[in-house]
């Protein structure tokens, strides 16, 4: 909070505020973490919220007083939910956040340091807020709207922020001509984290055709090869090899290895080998050498450079900095979307200097 602080007194006019209301930074982050969760949990109850934010209920009843008397809020007799007002002020309010806490400095130092074209960081750390995941798909969700044009064909990873921005795409038409399909085969995610259910559920979103790649886990090699010459595997591969638009998450080595059924010698052998990040099926050390990989069908990450347009990578929380490093420093991409917490660690890894913690 030190760090908000000293951003403010850089701001022109801060000082006089801060005079009259010193705690001014901390109400307007505590507030507006409050409307998100709101935003995200409606209709949410009092008690939930209370222990959501480990406040007690009446410091709770005091702060929705005051939201309602601002119009932000509805109380019903289902839970509390946020107005129209309450909703475009959430949205409204985030560049002017990110000023205050200084997440437009750390946004530019990392397209430096990543050499990415776009960076976006939401407020929070996704590892102690869960609503920050979703957050960060509704700004991922946003530049995928940006980067569709009639007739292209977009590739989508598994995983729970490619999940996460299919969640937050709004159910409106994309232009005309659109394929959606994933981004390879079976790779052993849990169903709802599936690259194919998540492609079709951003087409149904998007009101866009897609096609799916229907294939086992753990196919060798041979196998694979033989799946080439099936022909409604073919049209479908042919279209993950034209795709213009790109959008993966990155998974920590051991957490992907385990899920795909690797047990703990395997992952310490793994790790041994410096392996720190996983996309498609490979797995990347620091440097972004390959260092292993699961056999399947479908794009791989050397085809982006020669074929895709826009590549949009979303990945959140400490815990993946190294991986981000791996993949999306040693392969240039186009939109990383990701939450402070990462961007704090990625910085530190840098040897960059970072703004004071924000979120408790």
């Amino acid at each position: 909070m030190e760090g908000v602080r000293q951003i403010m007194g850089q701001i022109p006019g801060e000082e006089y505020l801060r005079l009259i209301v010193p705690e001014l930074p901390e109400l307007l982050l505590d507030r507006y973490r409050l409307l998100r969760r709101i935003s995200f949990a409606s209709p949410a109850g009092r008690r939930s919220l209370a222990a959501y934010f480990r406040i007690g209920e009446k410091v709770l009843r005091r702060e929705l007083d005051i939201l309602r008397e601002q119009g932000l809020i509805c109380v019903g007799q289902r839970g509390i939910g946020l107005t129209p007002a309450g909703e475009a002020l959430v949205t409204a309010i985030t560049p002017s956040l990110k000023l205050l806490l200084g997440i437009n400095i750390m946004e530019r130092e990392l397209l430096k340091l990543l050499q990415v074209k776009r960076v976006s960081i939401v407020p929070g750390d996704l590892e102690k807020d869960e609503v920050v995941l979703l957050e960060m798909g509704r700004a991922a969700a946003k530049i995928l709207r940006e980067c569709l044009k009639p007739g292209v064909v977009l590739a989508v990873s598994g995983g729970m922020s490619c999940a996460a921005v299919a969640d937050m795409l709004p159910d409106l038409p994309a232009p005309p001509g659109i394929t959606v399909v994933p981004v390879r085969g079976g790779l052993g995610e849990e169903v709802d984290y599936q690259a194919n259910n998540i492609a079709a559920r951003v087409a149904r979103k998007l009101k866009a055709a897609y096609r799916l790649l229907h294939l086992p886990d753990s196919l060798s090699q041979e196998a694979l090869e033989m799946l080439l010459h099936e022909e409604k595997i073919s049209e479908v591969l042919k279209l993950i090899n034209s795709a213009s638009v790109l959008l993966h998450g990155i998974g920590t080595a051991g957490d992907m290895a385990r899920r795909r059924g690797a047990d703990e010698e395997e992952i310490r052998k793994l790790e041994a080998r410096g392996a720190v990040g996983e996309v498609f099926g490979f797995f990347y050390d620091l440097q972004g050498e390959i260092v292993d990989y699961i056999p399947s069908l479908g794009l791989y990450l050397e085809d982006m450079s020669n074929r895709v347009e826009n590549v949009i990578v979303v990945a959140g929380g400490r815990k993946k900095a190294k991986a981000i490093i791996a993949v999306v420093g040693n392969h240039p991409r186009d939109h990383l979307v990701l939450d402070e917490g990462a961007a704090h660690s990625i910085m530190e890894i840098g040897g960059i200097d970072v703004p004071g913690e924000i979120y408790p």
